[in-house]
């Protein structure tokens, strides 16, 4: 069933997780607005901006596997372990859980999922 659909799941994912450019561009609204970070300094503006910028490009690779097969497998498994790592650290770590730190915890959780499912073949 995946299989059928991957492409489209790869360009709505993809597209999803390339949001993260708003994050690259305006840091402190984002940390704000993720977080809760009210007054963050310079370091963990440069920092969120870097993972921003990180993150977009994983996204933008993950619509450019939905076109070309031949990347798609180090894309989703690139993309499956930055998202599990992350959903790992916000639900295991000591972090203070938002509720949108959990839903966007939750949401990485689900996209990879979906993409160990298609690599394992289900």
């Amino acid at each position: 069933m995946i299989t059928a659909h991957i492409e489209t799941i790869l360009i709505v994912t993809g597209l999803a997780t390339a949001l993260t450019i708003v994050q690259c561009l305006a840091p402190r609204r984002m940390l704000r607005f993720a977080f809760g970070f009210e007054t963050p300094n310079p370091i963990a503006l440069l920092i969120a901006s870097h993972w921003g910028l990180l993150i977009f490009l994983i996204g933008a690779l993950l619509v450019y596997a939905a076109f070309q097969p031949s990347v798609r497998v180090p894309a989703m498994v690139i993309a499956a372990v930055e998202k599990l790592f992350f959903a790992g650290l916000v639900f295991c770590g000591d972090t203070p859980r938002t509720g949108r730190l959990k839903a966007l915890a939750g949401t990485d959780a689900g996209i990879a999922v979906l993409y160990v499912m298609y690599l394992a073949g289900l």
